[in-house]
């Protein structure tokens, strides 16, 4: 195929998908050929997995990307629709450290959130706009070989231990993408429930991607003033968490971000998922959607 060709097949695709995009179309063709063929793993869920227009301009993003030639991953949460269904069920819900604990009866819930519906919602969305989604869920499909976290303290929380890449590679060579929830499996046969972003971080530096995105909630990290850091370097992410600036579940993902970094995965960035396309813009256009993590 022709250069020309090409150019006028990813207008037509950005036209397609991406309408509100017009005025960066111009500038696109750069990122579209530093990506090209290169890894992208995106950790979803949160606010913009609850709200059927977030995830219908999610899975519009997603198809674009894929059908520019981009290998993309996704890893998906399900925290608000957990806790959402824990409620219904009046079962206690506690967390340490960012992480959910979580006993056999939680475990049940989290399956049926994470395997079940949301696992099937995302891949059902992604093929509305003609690409291929590759379902993982963990159950019936294995993926991460993990260990239980903290001496089984906190009960069926589970760290990655090993990622079955080549599975994950023969779904990418067919130009499908991966939907993977994340639920390990230990040398017990036990499923244990892993943080997403702790997932989707071990999957990005199994795979060497070229970029891990982390749909978040909030712009991205924030300072004491609640603005926007759009770089963060290492040194000076370990003084917020100090201060107390970064807390709760955001400290996870920086710890994630930086152990990504440092094992592989080129580029991190926490993205604002409760606007609409998000991930186009971060991977499409110069100036991004959030705070880019540095070593």
């Amino acid at each position: 195929m022709s250069i020309k060709n090409n150019v006028s097949e990813s207008s037509q695709l950005l036209q397609k998908y991406w309408p509100s995009g017009k005025k960066y179309f111009n500038s696109t063709d750069q990122f579209i050929k530093r990506y090209k063929n290169r890894i992208i793993v995106i950790k979803y869920g949160g606010y913009a997995l609850t709200k059927p227009h977030l995830v219908k301009s999610f899975a519009k993003n997603i198809a674009l990307l894929n059908q520019l030639g981009m290998k993309v991953i996704i890893v998906h949460g399900g925290g608000p629709q957990i806790e959402n269904q824990l409620r219904k069920k009046k079962i206690k819900n506690e967390e340490y450290q960012g992480l959910r604990v979580t006993t056999k009866q939680i475990l049940s819930v989290v399956k049926t959130v994470l395997a079940g519906d949301l696992n099937k919602l995302i891949s059902n969305e992604i093929t509305k706009y003609g690409s291929k989604p590759k379902r993982f869920d963990g159950i019936r499909q294995k993926i991460i070989n993990a260990k239980i976290a903290m001496n089984g303290n906190i009960g069926f929380v589970g760290e990655p231990r090993k990622i079955n890449k080549s599975l994950i590679q023969a779904a990418l060579g067919k130009k499908q993408i991966p939907v993977i929830a994340p639920l390990g499996y230990d040398s017990n046969k036990n499923t244990l429930n892993i943080n997403a972003d702790t997932a989707a971080a071990f999957i990005a530096e199994t795979v060497k991607a070229e970029r891990l995105l982390l749909l978040t909630d909030v712009e991205g990290v924030m300072d004491n003033n609640k603005r926007l850091i759009t770089e963060l370097d290492r040194k000076k992410a370990f003084q917020y968490i100090k201060k107390g600036t970064i807390k709760s579940g955001m400290i996870p993902k920086i710890k994630a971000c930086f152990n990504t970094l440092k094992n592989g995965a080129k580029g991190v960035a926490l993205i604002d998922g409760r606007k609409q396309n998000a991930v186009v813009m971060e991977i499409l256009t110069t100036k991004g959607a959030g705070t880019l993590i540095k070593k």
